[in-house]
């Protein structure tokens, strides 16, 4: 039989509950008992428990047992139950050595009394409970078993009922509690069902702020994640259709107008197939790259690495581009203060490359391209600064999305393909750094590369 959690639950909180109250009857039971012992040992079972509680309260008055003879002469017996005895029984009081104190049957002051004549001696305790005297007595009737048992019997009724009520309680707390705490359970098993039948939107409301709560909003969090993931790959669907096309409709209408005699068989002509084929597989590469990047199975190749001789290698391979469009780069570090570190050069290079692109292609016409380079904390930072019209203030967030343009109408021949920076970021993570962008308050964009210097890669 397999059992829910609610009644799991149930039965473990009535277990323990009717546990510890049945313990609690039992130790009730048996500490009743003791405490009529006790009673009866102090008078109770004669009916003279009121006069042994007035001597051990002279006692406790004087610190010892003399003149307390006035008390015994003074008391009036009555009687207990069926006890037919009306006037004081004989009584001798005796000291803890069992020496005679007083006596009104025939014992002499001082006499030793021996085992026999203490056999029914009645205790008159300290407030210790340690004996300090002894009241004998002769000729006195015993309370009949008959008259003690239905009292002994009712009160473990009570207790008995007491612990059965109790009992009766804490089942109904065990099954409330149970209800209380499964409700939030109960909530995520729904909101999960919905999640895994595709509804991202699906959240469970939080109250408090106990394990179940943290749980909830663990919950919604990945949930969250789950939507935007969702959202993000539906997008990115989206995105990919949307940059294939373009050069597909392009190279097709390129090759059908020459196939059909409309657009004549020239270099220039296949040379605009040919520069729609690259784009295709440029953005099929990129595409790769970053689905490798997200899987973390990119392979680096981790070297010591001069950032120096890396960063002027960059500068050499736009070199070309630089003199084309009237550009310079000012390097504004100490060449000599770079340090060597371990890292995979060809995967630097990569990122700096995109940099320095973006930098060329938003930057000022013939303007200044300035290349810092400096160990902050335990990182290398290495940035590149254009002196453009930088970034508007609503492209800043979605920088490192991929396919994002703040420009629309950039064509894809000029502007890339759209994942340079997603990529870059990428790969920069998983080197065990990070890549930020932001505006130069002196103009321009600018990004900074951050490199580990110690790795154990």
């Amino acid at each position: 039989m397999k059992l829910s959690l609610r009644l799991k639950m149930i039965f473990a909180f009535s277990f323990v509950v009717i546990a510890a109250i049945a313990a609690v009857v039992l130790f009730a039971n048996l500490d009743s008992e003791q405490q009529v012992r006790t009673y009866l040992n102090q008078g109770g079972l004669y009916g003279m428990n009121d006069l042994v509680n007035q001597l051990e309260s002279h006692y406790a008055d004087t610190g010892g047992l003399a003149g307390s003879e006035t008390i015994i002469q003074n008391y009036r017996f009555r009687g207990k139950g069926r006890n037919p005895q009306s006037s004081n029984p004989n009584m001798t009081l005796v000291d803890g050595n069992r020496q005679v104190l007083w006596s009104s049957s025939g014992y002499e002051i001082g006499q030793s009394l021996g085992h026999a004549e203490m056999v029914d001696a009645l205790i008159i305790a300290d407030a210790k409970g340690k004996p300090v005297g002894y009241l004998v007595l002769e000729n006195a009737v015993q309370l009949q078993s008959d008259e003690i048992s239905p009292f002994i019997s009712r009160m473990q009724e009570v207790v008995l009922f007491a612990g059965l009520l109790a009992a009766a309680a804490a089942t109904l707390m065990a099954v409330l509690i149970s209800n209380q705490l499964l409700k939030p359970v109960k909530e995520l098993t729904r909101a999960s069902n919905e999640l895994s039948a595709g509804n991202f939107e699906s959240r469970v409301k939080v109250k408090g702020n106990d394990e179940l709560a943290t749980l909830g909003q663990t919950f919604n969090r990945m949930a969250e994640n789950l939507q935007v993931a969702e959202e993000r790959k539906i997008t990115l669907t989206a995105d990919v259709a949307h940059e294939l096309r373009t050069p597909i409709a392009v190279q097709k209408a390129q090759l059908e107008g020459m196939l059909d005699g409309v657009i004549p068989i020239t270099p220039e002509n296949l040379e605009t197939a040919v520069l729609q084929t690259n784009v295709l597989s440029r953005l099929v590469d990129d595409l790769r790259l970053l689905a490798m990047a997200d899987a973390g199975e990119v392979r680096f190749d981790y070297r010591e690495t001069n950032i120096a001789n890396l960063i002027s290698l960059v500068n050499n391979q736009f070199q070309a581009r630089l003199d084309a469009e009237s550009a310079s780069v000012v390097m504004e570090y100490d060449t000599s203060r770079l340090p060597v570190i371990n890292t995979d050069p060809d995967r630097v290079t990569q990122i700096l490359n995109n940099f320095m692109s973006n930098a060329l292609r938003y930057g000022k016409k013939g303007g200044k391209i300035y290349i810092n380079a400096s160990v902050e904390g335990d990182c290398l930072g290495i940035t590149v600064r254009d002196e453009g019209n930088g970034i508007p203030e609503s492209a800043l967030p979605h920088l490192f999305e991929r396919f994002y343009r703040h420009e629309k109408a950039r064509s894809r021949e000029t502007g890339g393909t759209g994942l340079g920076l997603a990529i870059s970021k990428k790969l920069a993570i998983l080197m065990g750094g990070d890549i930020r962008g932001e505006n130069d308050p002196r103009g321009g964009a600018k990004f900074t590369l951050f490199l580990p210097l110690k790795t154990d890669k």
